[in-house]
């Protein structure tokens, strides 16, 4: 997450905690999945002086969650009329909302790439205090399918212009996907493509490729125009992946004076290849210049490993030149360390190349980029991403054993796994385990686990991060007769500040709602022994099946900048179900007010579809200027306002009057399956870069990219 202006006070702070790099004062920022899971409510660096506790700050500044949460509380500052800002002029003003529309889509390879449940692209910002830059800021996306490198030719189909002055549509066809393109006598970008009077048939070829390349993403080729092609009256498509299955992608032409030489792509031969995981750059509109260069680009994709997966939440290092992401071959799970190039074997996405794999542990810090080190796990792991505790370069993964792992000198040292007794540390074995959080505050590692049939899960659970000591909660999640439920499925949500720590809770063990079990939150102190304890909550709906998660929800801005942080208040929101009725696991939109930390009694807000379809995505938010946006999407049934079927909502929370069952969204897109999570962008004022981020879950799936401020 950038801001749109860091207030130059920060700097030499930020340089003394050593952000800075290379570049003087460069401070990057990854945004991962972890970003919600901790709250810091960060001093500004003049109150900590005021309070004697500027180094401790100093300690908690290093983190980039620390940081982002901070940048957000300046805004919140800023945009309130009775703060005076003391640098106002050094400042960029508030981003006006931006209309509703999707900016990209990109499809997530050659072959089968798809998002999934609970997962969430990861970001990084170059610079905070600059510009969002088109080259050195990206986006990663995991794809949960086999990597193939592939083999074989790319298929093609070609169209021929006449002179003729034409009028019409383009459509290219792939699968359940579709691009159609206009012409037009004044239009010449984004789904449009000028065939002005007089224009030579060379011209139009080269505006129709053009037109391709700038929404060929969408649905898989690459334009090409007279001069790519080699001929001046000829415009083509090419499929961005080898094999046969190229040789499917079809096109018509309703446009005077252009004809496609045969209704399908051809040549098309050998295997399509299917990164495990890639990075997208250009992402903004402003890198479009001209409408030329396709948005996004490839960054780096890469195929780690034949029949490997990528299935989990990745997570960037602090400068931004390495990733960490969870591989699953068959039902062993890796930690995967990778350097990316820009620059070295790149690849694209439907041919991506495979880095080298270091040699060893020790090797891995030479590496020449791309180069990756695989850290076996023991054990598979379905559920759990990796958490970087910046500070320490540490990273902490549960397995599906029920063991939490500690891997030390991830990013700057020798990467190893502690292995000295009790790590890697059994939490509750044989269960699946959440993704862990990490706070340093109290030094423990919060995790959960499910429960079937078994007395070890259902639990919250604690780890000392220094001597693998562990405490667990008393029983939440389990059902009737004792059968199994995702149990604390989803990461737990830590409040460092406040000490306190929240369980989101699939199946609650206690029989209170219609007969059956609830969805529940329960919130635990973080400083004192969690042994056994069972109590507060609130419960938000029926639970159901064993398969069904309570994601993690998200505060609204109130709570992030409350003025008391030892004692904050605010909304929690949460997307449970209903409590009682025929219709009572259908997706609803719940807010639970947090008053001095305590929770007080939720209220249900609006249902967001028609049938008992699944559980919502993970929510998001992100406070912009005056604006309190949250997000998240349905799988299928939705009937919320402005979109039906498989959706993604968006609340603007500071236009909500009365929270209730008639609350509607300010804006909604069609997302095929749903989305995995929901990752935020920038805070920024430069064009088309306030924006989210998610893949739909239809395979094959998309890479998206909207606006915040209107569906964003």
């Amino acid at each position: 997450m950038m801001h749109k202006s860091l207030p130059l006070m920060l700097l030499p702070f930020l340089a003394a905690a050593s952000f800075a790099h290379a570049e003087e004062y460069r401070v990057g920022m990854p945004w991962d999945w972890s970003h919600r899971a901790i709250i810091h409510h960060p001093q500004l660096p003049d109150e900590a002086m005021a309070k004697g506790e500027y180094g401790e700050w100093l300690g908690k500044v290093s983190d980039p969650r620390y940081l982002s949460q901070m940048i957000q509380r300046f805004d919140a500052l800023f945009a309130s009329a009775a703060h005076v800002d003391p640098i106002a002029a050094r400042r960029k003003p508030t981003p006006p909302p931006e209309e509703v529309h999707r900016d990209w889509s990109n499809v997530m390879g050659g072959a089968s790439g798809v998002g999934f449940k609970g997962t969430y692209p990861a970001k990084y910002g170059f610079d905070i205090d600059a510009a969002p830059s088109c080259a050195n800021d990206f986006v990663v996306y995991p794809t949960a399918s086999a990597g193939v490198t592939g083999s074989g030719n790319q298929a093609l189909n070609y169209g021929t212009w006449t002179t003729t002055n034409g009028t019409g549509t383009i459509k290219i066809t792939n699968g359940a996907r579709v691009l159609t393109l206009t012409a037009s006598t004044t239009q010449n970008t984004g789904l449009f493509f000028q065939v002005a009077n007089g224009s030579s048939a060379a011209t139009r070829a080269t505006n129709l490729g053009n037109a391709i390349n700038r929404n060929g993403g969408v649905i898989g080729v690459i334009g090409g125009d007279g001069t790519s092609l080699g001929f001046p009256t000829l415009t083509g498509y090419q499929a961005i992946a080898q094999g046969t299955g190229g040789n499917s992608i079809s096109a018509t032409s309703t446009v005077a004076g252009f004809a496609w030489n045969a209704g399908n792509a051809s040549g098309g031969s050998g295997a399509a290849g299917q990164p495990t995981i890639f990075a997208l750059n250009q992402l903004y509109s402003a890198c479009g210049a001209g409408g030329v260069q396709p948005v996004p680009a490839a960054y780096w994709s890469y195929s780690t490993g034949t029949n490997a997966f990528a299935e989990l939440s990745p997570t960037i290092s602090l400068d931004g030149s390495q990733v960490a992401f969870i591989e699953r071959t068959g039902t062993a799970a890796s930690l995967v360390l990778l350097k990316w190039s820009s620059t070295a074997s790149v690849g694209t996405i439907g041919m991506p190349t495979t880095p080298t794999t270091a040699a060893s542990a020790a090797a891995y810090r030479t590496c020449t980029a791309p180069c990756m080190l695989k850290l076996a796990m023991g054990a598979n792991d379905t559920r759990s991403s990796p958490y970087i505790d910046y500070t320490n370069d540490v990273i902490y993964v549960g397995s599906n054993d029920g063991k939490l792992h500690k891997y030390m000198g991830v990013f700057k040292g020798t990467p190893a796994e502690v292995v000295a007794a009790p790590w890697p540390v059994t939490v509750a074995a044989g269960r699946i385990l959440s993704p862990p959080v990490f706070d340093s505050v109290s030094n423990l590692v919060f995790v959960g686990s499910d429960r079937n049939n078994a007395t070890t899960g259902g639990r919250l659970h604690s780890v000392n991060a220094t001597t693998g000591a562990v405490a667990s909660s008393g029983v939440l999640a389990g059902s009737p007769g004792g059968a199994g439920s995702t149990g604390v499925a989803d990461m737990p949500m830590v409040d460092s500040s406040a000490q306190r720590v929240y369980a989101f809770v699939g199946t609650d063990a206690s029989v209170n709602c219609g007969g059956t079990t609830c969805q529940a939150i329960y919130q635990f102190p973080t400083m004192s022994s969690i042994n056994g304890l069972t109590a507060p909550r609130v419960q938000v709906g029926q639970g159901s099946t064993a398969t069904r998660i309570l994601y993690t929800g998200t505060f609204d801005g109130g709570y992030w900048n409350s003025a008391n942080s030892a004692s904050p208040s605010g909304f929690l929101f949460v997307c449970g179900s209903l409590a009682n009725g025929s219709n009572s696991q259908r997706a609803t939109l719940w807010r639970i007010p947090v008053a001095a930390n305590v929770m007080g009694a939720p209220v249900a807000g609006p249902t967001l579809v028609n049938a008992n379809t699944n559980e919502c995505s993970p929510i998001a938010e992100v406070q912009n200027g005056t604006h309190d946006y949250l997000y998240t999407s349905v799988p299928a049934s939705g009937s919320a306002t402005g979109c039906a079927g498989a959706c993604v909502y968006m609340f603007d929370l500071t236009t909500i009057g009365a929270w209730g069952a008639g609350v509607a969204p300010s804006a909604a897109l069609a997302a095929p399956g749903g989305t995995g999570a929901i990752i935020i962008d920038n805070i920024s004022s430069t064009g088309g870069s306030s924006q989210v981020y998610y893949s739909t879950l239809t395979s094959p799936g998309n890479a998206i990219q909207a606006s915040q401020a209107a569906l964003q």
